[in-house]
């Protein structure tokens, strides 16, 4: 089997597709086992809710696209 060669432009899209669908999936998995406790929706066994675990989600990829010196999907 031959081996593809990606320039950096596509090896850089290729990460970040890679990177929106894990944190699209680590979403929507967390969401699907939250739970419902007092009008709260936590996730996990130590009561976090899941607003703050989002939360975090997010800023986790918001650092790696800063490693690309991409947010919400502009250029900077």
């Amino acid at each position: 089997m031959p081996n593809i060669l990606f320039t950096a432009e596509q090896d850089q899209y290729l990460q970040l597709a890679q990177s929106r669908a894990y944190y699209k999936g680590l979403r929507e998995g967390i969401k699907l086992y939250a739970y419902w406790q007092d009008g709260v929706e936590h996730v996990g066994t130590t009561g976090r809710r899941l607003s703050e675990a989002l939360a975090e989600i997010d800023q986790m990829e918001y650092d790696v696209y800063k490693r690309f010196s991409i947010h919400n999907g502009v250029e900077e």
